[in-house]
């Protein structure tokens, strides 16, 4: 009996693949062009030194510090946010959507990348949702970075995905959402300053109440977020959930061949999550006991 209940655990340990399929051929080739286009001019490692100068930028976190400003400065950077933490995003939101089963979601007719940066948030949300054999979202994407919004614009015609992009910051110039749409805002809301952060939880309380829904992630580590719980406790009466996830899986190469150079370790996907309201029953995105 032990030796059956630890094969189990083994088993249940084992990392995923990456992805499967139609959605694997195009990541792939999605990040075969990243990888190409910023290594015409750089090399390994001094890609490898933009993972490692982002990964401290954001672990460091010093007092008014312009995360979102300081995280694009130089070549290094922009490859490494591209070729690593893009997929990595990516790779994320799919496994927690496809955790919930079909429709997490219900309907989703719009995708509002929030902060889209990449695109990368966005994107795989409104490619794992269509995966489901639903009609494909449209994605309306907010960045207040052009150099962002030009590789966000690749990224959702990487997968196929009709979108716009807009110049802005938030919360001024966030579009108005409501039902049908689904908000998501991928590891953008702790680069906001209070200020502006406390406008964002407002107006998404307003969007959240006209029936909108709302896809938030955010890093593990409890001091990137110091904000969360006053948000999920705010967010919660409007229907918001607070799913966990992470996950192992078998990187992609390119990311693999990476973290050895970088000395890190991305086989598993986390983040914390704030979600909803979810259609079917509570809980509908938290993985299997």
């Amino acid at each position: 009996m032990a030796a059956e209940v630890s094969a189990g655990a083994r088993r249940s340990t084992c990392p995923q693949p990456y992805l499967e399929g139609v959605l694997r051929a195009a990541f792939d080739a999605w990040l075969g062009e990243a990888v190409a286009r910023h290594s015409r001019a750089l090399e390994l490692r001094e890609i490898r030194k933009g993972v490692q100068a982002l990964s401290a930028l954001y672990v460091e976190r010093r007092p008014g510090v312009d995360l979102a400003a300081r995280a694009i400065e130089g070549r290094g950077k922009r490859a490494a946010i591209a070729t690593c933490y893009a997929p990595l995003h990516f790779l994320t939101v799919h496994h927690l959507l496809a955790a919930g089963g079909p429709t997490p979601f219900g309907a989703v007719r719009r995708v509002l990348d929030l902060g889209c940066g990449t695109g990368a948030a966005g994107a795989a949300a409104a490619a794992t949702l269509a995966a489901t054999g639903a009609a494909p979202p449209a994605v309306l994407a907010l960045d207040r970075s052009g150099f962002a919004l030009g590789e966000a614009r690749r990224t959702y015609a990487a997968f196929g995905l009709a979108a716009r992009t807009l110049r802005g910051v938030l919360p001024a110039t966030a579009p108005r959402a409501g039902a049908g749409d689904l908000v998501v805002l991928g590891w953008a809301v702790n680069e906001l300053d209070p200020l502006a952060r406390a406008g964002l939880l407002a107006g998404l309380r307003r969007v959240l109440a006209a029936g909108a829904q709302l896809l938030l992630l955010e890093p593990l580590a409890g001091p990137a977020s110091p904000w969360w719980r006053e948000w999920a406790d705010a967010l919660a009466p409007l229907g918001v959930e607070e799913p966990r996830h992470k996950l192992r899986v078998v990187l992609p190469e390119w990311i693999a061949r990476l973290d050895r150079a970088a000395g890190l370790d991305h086989r598993v996907l986390g983040a914390r999550v704030l979600a909803g309201p979810l259609r079917g029953r509570p809980g509908a995105l938290d993985p299997p006991p």
